[in-house]
């Protein structure tokens, strides 16, 4: 491929514009001085960005999950929510490679076996082209990739009310109707690898503790959102990306959170404190999810996670997490959800996403109003 400031081009398309063979084509670009680039895709290309200074070879995009790996695992997974989130993990890594993300949607992700997820993934791609101002890979104009009658992702009132607002050109038209917010990650850093489940998290705090002890440090973690979920709750999920805590940052702590990240390969933030912000200044002890003469690693207590699920008004990744949080905390009417928001953060204003998010999830009834099935 050629061109350095215009179009891109093939050898071919060179030759065939200046009418001429594609060994003279070659030779033309060489004496032009025109930049060529061989072996690498027009995604990979494209997604380079130029920077003053910067070396211009081109390096591998930051590790992500492509569209077709997305799909592979969803075509396997029966759950709705752990659909969405494997959905939701793919926005969260295409926007954090930037520009790479093009690479990421190049080849045709293979169909489901749901048709609602087909189209969701070509509105994807679509989104990620039109963003970046490219044109959209040919798989996603298919019949397959668009439905006949309208998905309200979300069947919750308040959640239709800003979908229709909120809907991004490229689901709309394919008859999905989401508000971009609820597309959105939770604002959290967080990293690709590794994808931990339950066993995963207690395996890290097993060597996490072995390396404390060695060292003759006692350490303390408490978990914070999601994955508080999976270890505390045993809620169905696919898993979380990172594990969010408050901990010590002493030096023997910080030396074996790094050591462990070098020998299992893993980001050196795979222990972070990125969703501490998030918490209340007075988080409460939950369940204790992990028990170690060198390591204690407590829960958030649910009613303050409720609290922060609440004030982040995420009607569709969090709504099944809220309706179990409900359940278990005995919550009948919006008045004691509300109660236990102010607890924990008593002088935070109340979004009016939150707002009517509680008003959905609690009726007048007081019973919590689950996903149809």
């Amino acid at each position: 491929m050629l061109g350095s400031v215009g179009p891109l081009w093939t050898i071919d398309q060179a030759a065939h514009y200046w009418g001429v063979s594609a060994a003279r084509a070659r030779s033309i670009v060489s004496s032009r001085r025109i930049d060529r680039v061989a072996g690498y895709s027009r995604s990979a290309i494209l997604s380079v960005t130029l920077r003053r200074g910067a070396r211009t070879d081109l390096m591998p995009a930051a590790r992500a999950l492509t569209l077709a790996e997305i799909a592979r695992s969803i075509a396997h997974t029966e759950s709705e929510p752990t659909r969405w989130r494997m959905f939701l993990e793919f926005r969260r890594g295409a926007a954090e490679v930037g520009r790479s993300a093009l690479s990421l949607i190049e080849a045709e992700p293979g169909l489901t076996g749901e048709p609602r997820y087909d189209a969701l993934l070509a509105a994807a791609a679509e989104d990620i082209t039109a963003h970046y101002g490219t044109p959209s890979p040919l798989w996603t104009v298919t019949w397959e990739r668009f439905l006949t009658s309208a998905w309200w992702v979300s069947d919750l009132p308040s959640a239709r009310l800003y979908a229709l607002a909120g809907t991004p050109a490229a689901f709309r038209r394919r008859g999905i109707y989401v508000d971009r917010y609820d597309l959105a990650d939770d604002g959290r850093v967080s990293v690709f690898e590794p994808l931990f489940g339950r066993d995963d998290t207690l395996d890290a705090f097993t060597d996490l503790a072995a390396r404390l002890e060695r060292a003759g440090v006692i350490g303390q973690v408490h978990v914070i959102g999601d994955v508080t979920m999976l270890v505390a709750y045993e809620t169905v999920r696919a898993g979380t990306r990172d594990i969010g805590a408050m901990f010590s940052t002493d030096v023997p702590v910080v030396n074996a959170v790094r050591d462990i990240a070098h020998a299992r390969r893993w980001p050196n933030t795979w222990l972070n404190d990125h969703a501490a912000s998030y918490a209340s200044r007075n988080p409460g002890e939950g369940p204790r999810v992990f028990d170690h003469p060198h390591l204690q690693v407590m829960s958030t207590p649910a009613d303050h996670l409720l609290a922060m699920k609440i004030l982040a008004g995420q009607s569709t990744s969090d709504r099944e997490d809220c309706v179990r949080l409900i359940d278990c905390l005995h919550v009948t009417t919006r008045r004691q959800a509300w109660d236990i928001v102010a607890r924990f953060f008593p002088d935070t204003p109340i979004p009016l996403r939150s707002t009517r998010l509680v008003q959905d999830l609690i009726g007048p009834g007081g019973q919590p109003r689950r996903r149809r099935s």
